[in-house]
């Protein structure tokens, strides 16, 4: 995610006070997000205030393009638009992690602190358990998989996870049903993304 790392760069410099969790009185009156893509927005209004302290970077303008041309092209599909919400989340949650410059707060409350963490919380902890489908081969394939997915997910590092889920694939044969198939790719998709909340991870 280039312009992620660029608004990172970008808003990486400055005071090394502790970034403020009040907010303003018109973030006080924001309304709590109801679609994924109001992670989007929260973004862009993030992205605005500082761009207005720092009008001459460019990486700025950029990932305000970024947001639009997400926000533009969403799908209504729920999975898929909860997908865009996550790299939006997980853009804001950058900002919000990093150092903040003294003279230019980020406009955010606690209470959007903690509503974005609890969606990128759910997004990351999600497992989807091995459904029986009363097929032997089909459902310990199905927990093997599982149990893959699991110790992938129990990395503490990326390097840990690239290996625990190298070569992850479902195991299933031709003949699975659809609710074998559906709960494999939902498995392998939970080891993308506890690899994703690592590489996301600020270092310690």
């Amino acid at each position: 995610m280039k312009i992620f790392v660029l608004v990172l760069i970008a808003i990486g410099c400055g005071s090394s006070e502790p970034a403020g969790g009040r907010g303003s009185a018109a973030g006080a009156g924001r309304p709590a997000v109801t679609d994924p893509l109001g992670f989007c927005e929260r973004a862009r209004l993030v992205m605005t205030g500082r761009r207005a302290c720092f009008p001459e970077d460019t990486s700025l303008k950029m990932g305000l393009a970024e947001l639009a041309e997400l926000v533009r092209d969403a799908p209504t599909a729920p999975p898929q638009r909860r997908r865009v919400g996550v790299t939006c989340a997980v853009m804001l949650d950058g900002m919000m992690r990093a150092e903040q410059p003294l003279l230019c707060p980020l406009d955010v409350t606690d209470a959007e602190r903690a509503e974005l963490a609890a969606f990128l919380g759910a997004w990351y902890g999600a497992r989807t358990a091995p459904p029986k489908t009363g097929d032997p081969a089909t459902d310990a394939a199905l927990v093997d998989l599982a149990r893959r997915r699991d110790a992938a997910c129990a990395c503490k590092d990326l390097a840990c996870a690239r290996l625990a889920g190298r070569d992850l694939d479902d195991g299933l044969a031709s003949t699975a049903p659809a609710v074998a198939r559906d709960a494999a790719a939902q498995m392998v998709d939970e080891v993308g993304r506890c690899r994703q909340q690592l590489a996301n991870r600020p270092p310690d």
